[in-house]
């Protein structure tokens, strides 16, 4: 597509939002399931969380903002049905939680999805940010809204798969400016602040490493291999 061409998206409106939202607050079982993953009414307030019910399928809904203005919804299937995600077909996809990118913040934490970001800023972390793709997904994009970030801190699950993902965004980053913060087995970002607290957070973060590079044993590699 030549440059000077731009994708035109659609756009989903903000009343349909605010239906979801206020819907939620009448379906006692998610609320019950937000709290049990951690998230209070404030967070489910101050991002516009929803339900709606699709197919005989409850569906908790999460909008997605840039620069203030409603761009995508991203539905979440809810228990007991299988975990799968939508999201609004030809609307544009986002870093979520980017606009915090607008002030100068130089450093950033990258978790792996919505829920991941929203427990973080409930803990007090603002600067932290997500792709909306799903597992692996990072568009282009998003990896040039980073550029300026002077230290990077991915937050990913603990288990192989999150690790490689890790890793291999890392690489696209910008090895010399990532830094991997090494979460307990089989946690995410949500799990981990359901079980520990800010300090605890804190704790791993003055833990984090940069990620050795293929073929090279880091300092502290090498001294526990020693």
């Amino acid at each position: 597509r030549p440059a000077f061409q731009r994708r035109i998206y659609k756009k989903p409106k903000q009343p349909q939002v605010d239906s979801y939202h206020k819907a939620l607050f009448k379906e006692q079982a998610t609320l019950d399931y937000l709290q049990s993953r951690g998230i209070n009414r404030e967070s489910v307030e101050r991002f516009k969380l929803g339900y709606c019910k699709k197919d005989g399928t409850g569906w908790l809904t999460i909008p997605h903002y840039e620069k203030g203005k409603l761009v995508n919804i991203k539905s979440r299937s809810l228990p007991p049905a299988e975990r799968t995600f939508i999201r609004v077909k030809d609307c544009k996809s986002i870093l979520f939680n980017a606009d915090v990118l607008e002030s100068a913040v130089s450093e950033v934490f990258v978790v792996e999805g919505e829920l991941d970001v929203i427990t973080m800023v409930q803990a007090g972390i603002e600067n932290v940010v997500s792709g909306t793709t799903g597992a692996g997904g990072f568009d282009a994009e998003w990896i040039d809204q980073l550029k300026d970030i002077e230290k990077i801190y991915l937050c990913y699950d603990s288990d192989k798969k999150g690790q490689e993902g890790a890793r291999g965004l890392a690489k696209r980053l910008g090895y010399e400016r990532c830094f991997n913060i090494r979460l307990p087995e089989k946690q995410d970002a949500n799990d981990y602040f359901r079980q520990h607290t800010i300090d605890d957070f804190n704790s791993l973060v003055l833990q984090a490493h940069k990620f050795d590079l293929p073929g090279v044993i880091s300092f502290d590699t090498a001294i526990e291999l020693s």
